[in-house]
């Protein structure tokens, strides 16, 4: 599929058809397995910029420039249509100008893909993203981050497109070109890891998911640390990887340790930390261990309540549910007191020891 081009890098051949089968007060998110909506999507728009060194703003005609300007301006006003067309003719002053082969041309190859691929039209969108790839693929290394998202459009059109094949097949690509390139634990191979895992996830392989999240986890260790914030993403992944496989005792460790990264990055009372509480309530309670469950629930009602106050939606709510599940009419009168005494409260739910030195 490749072959070295003169400059030394990795020229991809596209052209033949392609038929190889947060922040502390934020609440957790929710986890991008099995949902690939983010592919073949930039609502930042293209990343080549006009002004950039490697914007070739000089080399393409003015008059290209603003057609493409123009058409943003249209789109902001929801003329799609009359953007399109001017998308089209950016491009092909620009080819005139420079010729078809020119990376001159990026800018406006990759509007008039972005264009297409934010409104579902992947078949227009896919000869432009290969078009771009052969382009960045002739004199980038594969951890560039314009190759590496190029790839990730292309892709990401193939899941849209439901070859799934195809996508996870240009991944698999992407990770063999990146430890090539890098080696196994560059930071790049991260991002390819965790596209490759979200495949498999998407087609319910879980034991497939689950070991590249242990390799991408694996890397982020050895580059971060095992309780540095950016190991956090790649567990509560791991954790509904483990979910999904009802291996709820293994959910449960990697959470706690989950909860642990929080609590160190964000502090004990954090929106994140309380919905990791939350989570290993859950968890504990699909064991039947419910007697496990409940400080859990109670620390992070607690939490809620120093944040949002007593009277808020959010924790009523959890109030209901934590007095449904474990009626105590002492704990009811006590969070329902005007002005209650938080020294007793801060004991009870304060966050247990450190679970750092368990893992």
């Amino acid at each position: 599929m490749s072959e070295p081009s003169r400059t030394g890098k990795t020229f991809i051949d596209l052209t033949a058809s392609s038929s190889s089968n947060g922040a502390g007060n934020t609440p957790l998110r929710q986890p991008l397995s099995r949902h690939l909506s983010s592919m073949a999507f930039q609502p930042e728009g293209p990343i080549t910029q006009w002004d950039h060194s490697e914007g070739f703003k000089h080399e393409v005609p003015q008059e290209s420039i603003n057609y493409s300007q123009l058409a943003l301006k249209y789109l902001e006003q929801g003329r799609g249509d009359e953007a399109e067309r001017l998308f089209k003719q950016a491009l092909a002053l620009s080819e005139q100008v420079v010729g078809p082969d020119s990376r001159a041309l990026e800018r406006n190859i990759e509007e008039l893909a972005w264009f297409y691929c934010n409104r579902g039209r992947y078949s227009k969108a896919e000869p432009l993203v290969k078009r771009l790839l052969e382009m960045r693929s002739r004199v980038l290394t594969a951890t560039d981050v314009s190759l590496i998202r190029t790839f990730d459009q292309l892709a990401g059109i193939y899941a849209k497109s439901d070859r799934i094949s195809e996508a996870e097949s240009l991944y698999r690509f992407l990770l063999r070109l990146q430890e090539e390139c890098a080696g196994p634990d560059d930071l790049a191979v991260i991002f390819t890891l965790k596209r490759l895992a979200e495949i498999y996830c998407g087609q319910d392989d879980y034991a497939a998911a689950q070991a590249v999240y242990l390799r991408a986890l694996t890397v982020e260790e050895r580059t971060f640390g095992a309780y540095a914030i950016e190991v956090s993403a790649t567990l509560q992944e791991l954790a509904f990887v483990y979910e999904a496989q009802a291996r709820f005792d293994l959910c449960a460790f990697v959470t706690t340790r989950l909860l642990g990264v929080l609590e160190g990055v964000h502090g004990a009372e954090a929106l994140s930390v309380a919905g990791c509480l939350l989570r290993l309530g859950e968890i504990y309670s699909k064991m039947d261990r419910k007697e496990e469950s409940e400080p859990f629930y109670r620390r992070a009602l607690y939490i809620y309540q120093r944040i949002y106050g007593d009277g808020s939606t959010t924790v009523n709510a959890l109030h209901r549910k934590v007095e449904s599940l474990f009626p105590e009419p002492q704990f009811k009168k006590r969070t329902r007191e005007r002005q209650p005494d938080t020294s007793q409260d801060l004991k009870r739910f304060a966050p247990p020891p450190s679970v750092r030195h368990s893992f």
